[in-house]
């Protein structure tokens, strides 16, 4: 990583999102509906980068907890922006990502550094016509993972192919605007179903932790601490709790200082 200017410690600035475990969960977590920010360096991006109002108490419930993207920006010392939003799918992080990334452009925002944790395979995004007439995540069950559709393609055909035409698009965006980043997958094991697919050879795995696609915050901690992810104190309705999101955060740092030369801005 390039070194902080003294009289600029915001030179750099890290963008971070995902699901729950990016956002922080109740009652992982704990809720506080009258947060607002009180720190010069670290934000949530408006709409979580839907283009979407939501008020303060949404956005910022969550602002007081040590989530991995607080803990991690504060030790790289960074200006940080968490996008994450609990219940959304791949599709909607990667479409938010870049939205937020135009959002920190707008304002003037350089040098910008993403870290991506990837949720479960199994959610997908489409269009509510009929009801809101916005984007919604759709999340189905493992036993219709197989189902197929009126072509014979199954649920998990598509939805592979989905996650990494999604995860090909961003990296050939992150590469032609000279955007460093990493991605990781927060809980869901899907590595050997994206390598089902021939289009697996077209991702990059440079900048994906560990050149693979395990559940990495889950199975870290779970190793880490010789736990499982319904235990307490790790993790509390199936979710990364305070200590976790901690850990996590020193881990990225610590993986992200070890591999600096993949996140350089050329």
């Amino acid at each position: 990583m390039h070194k902080i200017k003294k009289e600029n410690k915001y030179e750099k600035i890290l963008l971070c999102n995902g699901d729950s475990w990016t956002q922080g969960d109740s009652p992982a977590q704990t809720l506080n509906w009258k947060a607002t920010k009180t720190l010069d360096w670290y934000s949530i991006v408006p709409g979580f980068g839907q283009n979407i109002p939501h008020n303060e108490k949404v956005l910022y419930k969550f602002y007081d907890s040590p989530v991995w993207p607080k803990g991690l920006g504060e030790k790289l010392g960074f200006e940080t922006w968490n996008a994450g939003r609990l219940g959304t799918s791949n599709d909607n992080i990667f479409r938010t990502t870049i939205n937020s990334i135009s959002y920190l452009e707008s304002l003037g925002k350089k040098n910008i550094f993403v870290v991506v944790g990837l949720t479960s395979i199994l959610r997908y995004e489409t269009w509510n016509v009929d009801e809101k007439n916005m984007w919604e995540c759709v999340k189905i069950a493992p036993d219709e993972f197989l189902s197929e559709d009126h072509h014979g393609n199954t649920y998990s055909d598509n939805l592979i192919y989905k996650t990494i035409i999604n995860i090909i698009n961003f990296q050939n965006f992150c590469k032609n605007k000279n955007i460093p980043y990493l991605i990781f997958s927060a809980f869901d094991d899907m590595d050997e179903d994206l390598k089902t697919s021939a289009l697996f050879k077209y991702i990059d795995l440079k900048n994906i932790y560990n050149n693979n696609f395990k559940g990495h915050f889950k199975e870290y901690i779970e190793n880490k601490f010789n736990t499982t992810w319904e235990k307490e104190p790790y993790f509390r309705t199936g979710h990364s709790t305070d200590i976790s999101h901690i850990e996590w955060g020193k881990e990225l740092y610590r993986y992200i200082r070890k591999n600096k030369e993949k996140f350089e801005c050329k």
